[in-house]
């Protein structure tokens, strides 16, 4: 492990934060032969390559002074208004442009989020699993995230409300709830419509703040979408962040945010001292490719694209694993969540699928409370049916073989 020096002058966040076991499987992933089922990262065959360079160039012709300069830091203002329309179109979400910002990417606007409202020692309500950018956002603040259980409803709320009352009771106080309501990472669980309303209620009643953040809403591959938190919001306390990433490109590190315009404000204030504003060439080439027709032309594309894929996967799962291990089968997004019988634990099967070049991500690391042990996130998203195919027959045989160990009742 290598020396840190200088571990008795850091920050005391630094100390309590550790870095994300997702990112950390990076470093393996760029071997060749690693066959991965972990990042939550899109296809790169269905990068718009040709499209993007062809407005970068006209761009960089046509309005270098515009496009290479520093932009305004809620974001360009064309840009922002082309989202608010879309905002109300698609989402249903009633906006205007002072309602919208435009970020690098959704974890930027997290942290922006949490810089906000989350002090040290407040509570922020999260899910038993949840995402992990979330809770390392909640973290750097240092502020405490509570768990809530997700069924397959997604959060729930009952007990939410339970654990609410009970910090309530003794003093404590929960500023916000984190939430991803559509295809959750890393359970891949859209929460029902009768649960994003008691949330809000909730939210309501007890004061707090609710981190939306719909990464995954436009990848729907079957079924009727419920209506977005924001678009329930009636007194503004929903601040709904929408990623770029998996339907344009992640490495333009674009997002969209909706909130009330004073919080708007606030975060343009608050990012000021952090990186100025977003990259303007890469929203230049956005708002052009929106025009242009071509973000809702190759929608479609892309989610016959990722179905067939979670199809194929679904199809290897019940091929090649034994039938004491059970999984979900997600409308939508890039996960399915595997419960292994217990007492396998994820990572040790993690570990035995490494010598064997295969890599995912074991359920705990989603986990605020340690939890999880017999879970694992396979991801469908970046890779090609043979190597889905190869990965998850190597999965099968030493989940067989781990538990052919296991005493007999």
């Amino acid at each position: 492990m290598m020396e840190d020096r200088f571990a008795h002058l850091y920050n005391t966040w630094v100390q309590q934060t550790q870095s994300s076991a997702i990112r950390d499987m990076c470093a393996l992933v760029q071997d060749p032969e690693i066959k991965s089922l972990a990042g939550g990262w899109p296809d790169p065959t269905l990068f718009p390559g040709e499209e993007i360079s062809q407005i970068t160039t006209e761009l960089l012709a046509d309005k270098p002074h515009l496009v290479l300069q520093y932009g305004v830091t809620e974001g360009v203002p064309a840009l922002r208004q082309v989202m608010a329309e879309r905002a109300r179109k698609l989402y249903g979400i009633n906006c205007s442009e002072d309602e919208i910002f435009i970020g690098q990417g959704s974890q930027q606007a997290t942290d922006l989020a949490t810089r906000l409202f989350v002090a040290p020692g407040d509570g922020v309500m999260v899910g038993l699993p949840t995402y992990v950018g979330g809770t390392g956002a909640i973290s750097l603040q240092t502020g405490k995230a509570v768990g809530i259980p997700v069924d397959e409803e997604g959060i729930n709320t009952d007990l939410m409300e339970e654990k609410l009352t009970q910090l309530t009771q003794i003093g404590e106080r929960v500023r916000a709830a984190y939430v991803i309501p559509n295809f959750q990472n890393p359970t891949g669980v859209t929460m029902t419509l009768s649960r994003r309303k008691r949330l809000l209620k909730l939210a309501q009643t007890y004061d707090f703040i609710v981190f939306e953040d719909d990464a995954y809403g436009d990848l729907r591959y079957e079924g009727q979408a419920p209506p977005t938190l924001k678009a329930l919001d009636e007194n503004g306390r929903v601040i709904h962040m929408h990623s770029l990433s998996k339907i344009f490109c992640p490495g333009m590190r674009l997002a969209w945010v909706v909130a009330d315009a004073g919080v708007i404000n606030r975060m343009a204030t608050a990012r000021q001292f952090v990186d100025t504003c977003t990259n303007t060439l890469a929203q230049y080439v956005l708002l052009e490719y929106i025009q242009r027709g071509l973000l809702d032309k190759n929608l479609q594309p892309i989610l016959s694209h990722y179905c067939r894929k979670r199809d194929f996967m679904l199809s290897q799962l019940e091929r090649h694993f034994p039938d004491e291990v059970k999984w979900n089968r997600p409308e939508g997004g890039f996960f399915i969540w595997v419960r292994l019988p217990e007492p396998l634990d994820g990572s040790d099967v993690l570990k035995a699928a490494i010598n064997q070049k295969v890599v995912f991500v074991p359920g705990s690391a989603f986990y605020i409370d340690g939890g999880g042990r017999n879970t694992i996130r396979l991801s469908f998203a970046q890779v090609d049916e043979e190597t889905i195919e190869v990965a998850v027959g190597a999965l099968g045989k030493i989940i067989k073989g781990k538990l052919t160990q296991l005493p007999s009742a």
